[in-house]
């Protein structure tokens, strides 16, 4: 997962810069696959130099984790419920990052990149699993079993409906996901919120 490199507040400058590489690598993954391209590429889109890049990220997968992690900051806000069972929803949010996120689910994408979107996906989960067990939820199953199963399947549906351009809305495909896995097994002491 990306880390921080400079401790304390983050001045605004800082914070554009990562955007900007941010948003150049997205709009990148459009075009080619993610280990198809360069690091110098990637601040060129960003109109950044090189060094620039190096002050902030160690590498193009340091970045690609920055980025994930800023997703996963836009829904800290909500309920560790509604994370759990509303993903698609909650991803469908980031009207801009659709085809990002089919491109990295793809078949013809790297497996580098598709592993480290599932990891963070995973890990993600397993800190919300976690949260739910210090509040007093006991699972029937191990918490690094559920998250490693749960956010693979929520991965491939999510995949499969972005694919497929489905004309089911992301709230349908929360409801179909929902019937296919066991909520009791993420809540078995109490009824989730909605």
């Amino acid at each position: 997962m990306y880390t921080n490199r400079n401790s304390g507040k983050t001045d605004l400058r800082v914070r554009r810069t990562r955007k900007m590489l941010w948003e150049a690598l997205a709009k990148l993954l459009e075009e080619r696959p993610f280990e198809a391209l360069s690091v110098q590429e990637i601040c060129d889109r960003a109109m950044v130099h090189r060094t620039t890049f190096y002050k902030h990220f160690e590498d193009k997968y340091q970045l690609l984790s920055y980025g994930l992690e800023e997703a996963r900051e836009r829904f800290a806000d909500r309920s560790y419920e509604d994370r759990i069972l509303h993903p698609i929803q909650m991803f469908e949010e980031f009207g801009d990052m659709r085809q990002f996120h089919a491109l990295a689910t793809s078949d013809r994408e790297c497996s580098s990149m598709h592993s480290m979107i599932q990891k963070h996906a995973c890990d993600s989960l397993r800190e919300d699993l976690l949260e739910a067990e210090s509040r007093g939820a006991r699972f029937p199953v191990p918490v690094d079993i559920i998250a490693a199963f749960y956010s693979g399947a929520v991965s491939s549906l999510g995949s499969w409906w972005l694919k497929n351009d489905s004309s089911v809305s992301a709230k349908e495909m929360d409801e179909y996901l929902g019937r296919l896995i066991n909520k009791d097994a993420f809540f078995p002491n109490e009824s989730p919120k909605k």
